[in-house]
């Protein structure tokens, strides 16, 4: 209804409704006659803007009269829901009301908001009554419970909170989680903490004297290992972003010979066949490695960095105790691992055709059971660990070996050009930490925070 309506014309375009909400509400305490003769006296007497507020006061008569049933009937969920829609429509909050709403909320309030809803009604009304006026000390009385259960909410809240940190936690150390800390990274993958013996028996076949003593390592944590060795496509997304040189001398097989050429690295590498994206990185030194696991831990905040000597034989063996993880002969190495197959005519080969004469993509061959992908063949790769000629010594922890030769740094796993006594999991070889070869390659690991 609009201003310069006349009363008689506003009062009929508006009775409509009335009725409407007369039906919807039911009958008051007024009935519909009443309800129309209060109209009558409201449009005659108080004019067009009294009539206008008739809805809403009817609708609050409606929610006082619902809020009264549910507390006969003891429903205080459903008194707390009438009075709320009370407080939208009532044009004056009376401290009944308030002190009603608010003791409601602050008692029966299921969440936090509800509680401090309630205590906020409860301040309102102890400003409105002041002290003295009979609501007063029971308000007061109502605000301490409140203080106490939002408390309570509080302490409840931070233990979700630890729980659910935990639960995440967890979830972040099942073993088996494959993960990447951002689109572009390695993929890598959880590997339980657990204990093996760590170096080779000496009735096994191809063993060396470093080889030994056989002692029992224990991996107290899990931790994240690189699904595959690290890619020619990541390693180039580092160097784009940084600059990074890695030089341009390279040793190399080529025309039946090794040896250092220049011109050589890990962009071309000199292989017959042209490099793709997801072949395993070659021709990077230790020193190279280093700089990519700083890189990348820059990158996504993580503590990436190359396995210990020690971890790579865990993840390597991933349980068994056999010579190899898919078997004690090299039968077979041609499913697993890419080394020197029949077609590289290397005299070491072994009889079976495994496809690629040089690097192969990353996880063509089948994996180990801790869901890693050439961890024996491909190419080698570097570990922290310094050199020292026997396990004597080494730390039974998993830790890197830190002392030794620390000019030369170990290297495990074998490559595309060795044979299979070179593709065992106790297999230890290294280089100096500056050499690169087309033959060297690396694997991450991350430490996982509890």
């Amino acid at each position: 209804m609009t201003v310069g309506r006349t009363k008689r014309g506003g009062l009929l375009a508006f009775m409509p409704d009335i009725l409407n909400r007369a039906y919807i509400v039911g009958r008051t305490k007024r009935g519909v006659l009443g309800l129309l003769v209060w109209v009558l006296w409201s449009v005659g007497v108080g004019g067009v803007g009294l009539a206008q507020e008739l809805p809403k006061a009817m609708r609050a008569d409606q929610y006082r009269l619902a809020a009264n049933k549910a507390l006969k009937e003891q429903d205080p969920r459903r008194a707390i829901e009438a009075l709320e829609k009370y407080a939208g429509v009532a044009t004056e909050r009376e401290w009944e009301f308030l002190y009603i709403y608010g003791t409601l909320l602050v008692e029966y309030g299921a969440t936090a908001a509800e509680v401090g809803q309630g205590q906020a009604v409860l301040v309102e009304l102890v400003k409105k009554v002041g002290p003295g006026a009979e609501p007063y000390l029971a308000a007061l009385e109502e605000l301490n419970v409140a203080e106490e259960k939002l408390e309570a909410f509080k302490r409840a809240a931070e233990a979700d909170q630890r729980a659910a940190e935990a639960k995440r936690a967890e979830e972040s150390r099942r073993a088996g989680r494959r993960f990447r800390d951002c689109d572009a990274c390695p993929q890598m993958v959880v590997v339980p903490a657990g204990s093996y013996m760590m170096g080779s028996p000496a009735s096994e076949a191809g063993r060396a004297d470093n080889e030994g003593p056989v002692h029992k390592v224990t991996i107290a944590q899990p931790f994240a290992v690189g699904v595959y060795e690290v890619t020619r496509g990541e390693f180039g997304r580092f160097v784009g972003a940084t600059g990074y040189s890695t030089g341009d001398r390279c040793w190399t097989f080529e025309n039946g010979e090794w040896e250092e050429r220049s011109g050589r690295g890990w962009k071309n590498p000199g292989f017959e066949h042209e490099q793709g994206e997801t072949e395993p990185v070659v021709c990077v030194n230790w020193k190279d490695a280093q700089a990519y696991v700083r890189w990348l831990s820059d990158q996504t905040g993580e503590a990436y960095r190359l396995l210990s000597e020690a971890e790579w034989e865990y993840v390597a063996r991933a349980g068994t105790t056999t010579a190899r993880y898919w078997g004690e002969s090299e039968a077979g190495q041609c499913r697993y691992a890419n080394g020197a197959d029949a077609s590289t005519g290397f005299k070491w080969a072994v009889s079976c055709h495994d496809v690629h004469a040089r690097t192969a993509p990353v996880g063509r061959y089948e994996a180990n059971a801790f869901g890693l992908y050439d961890v024996l063949g491909n190419v080698w790769e570097w570990t922290q660990d310094c050199r020292n000629k026997s396990y004597a010594g080494a730390p039974s922890n998993g830790g890197a070996w830190e002392s030794g030769e620390c000019t030369r740094r170990v290297l495990r796993g074998g490559s595309w050009g060795n044979g299979p006594w070179d593709l065992r999991s106790a297999f230890r070889s290294g280089s100096t930490a500056g050499s690169r070869s087309d033959i060297f390659g690396f694997r991450l690991a991350r430490t996982l925070t509890p």
